[in-house]
């Protein structure tokens, strides 16, 4: 039985462990980081939400990197459909509510409501493409950056 030569990964022992983010995805043959930054481009086409649903199917479950970044795009695409689904109904009770009331309480009556509702809303769409630009350059980077809550879930689930 022959043991290793002295000196670890400096003079000649055995290789480093490979990365994380090294590596080639099982299904379209992708770099990790390449992969993980396409689960979070669900603004474009829903590219992110179909890429992250086929690296949770055809991973394996050591990859921790890779399935960690695909949950947590679908958390974050989960909570943005919801957000919107609330903004979308305030809208709704804001419109009839402003027709009903023939005013609104701003100077343009139920103009002015919808104006700032919309500003307001696309306020919140500007935060979530931020977040997504934010969690693809992490992701490509090789970085595990981990949201509020969402990141705890994608974790425990990766």
């Amino acid at each position: 039985m022959s043991y290793p030569p002295p000196g670890g990964y400096q003079g000649g022992g055995y290789p480093p462990p490979p990365s994380p983010t090294s590596g080639k995805t099982k299904t379209l043959g992708l770099d990790f980081n390449l992969a993980s930054l396409l689960c979070y481009m669900c603004w474009c086409c829903c590219i992110g939400v179909i890429a992250s649903i086929l690296w949770l199917a055809t991973e394996p479950k050591e990859n921790k990197f890779l399935r960690f970044h695909a949950w947590q795009a679908l958390f974050l695409v989960g909570v943005w459909f919801v957000v919107e689904i609330v903004l979308f109904v305030i809208g709704l009770v804001i419109g009839v509510g402003s027709g009903m009331m023939r005013g609104g309480g701003l100077p343009g009556g139920g103009f002015g409501m919808a104006l700032l509702l919309v500003v307001f809303h696309w306020g919140i769409r500007l935060i979530f493409f931020i977040i997504h630009v934010v969690a693809m350059i992490k992701a490509y980077g090789g970085q595990t950056w981990k949201l509020p809550i969402i990141g705890d879930l994608a974790e425990k689930n990766s």
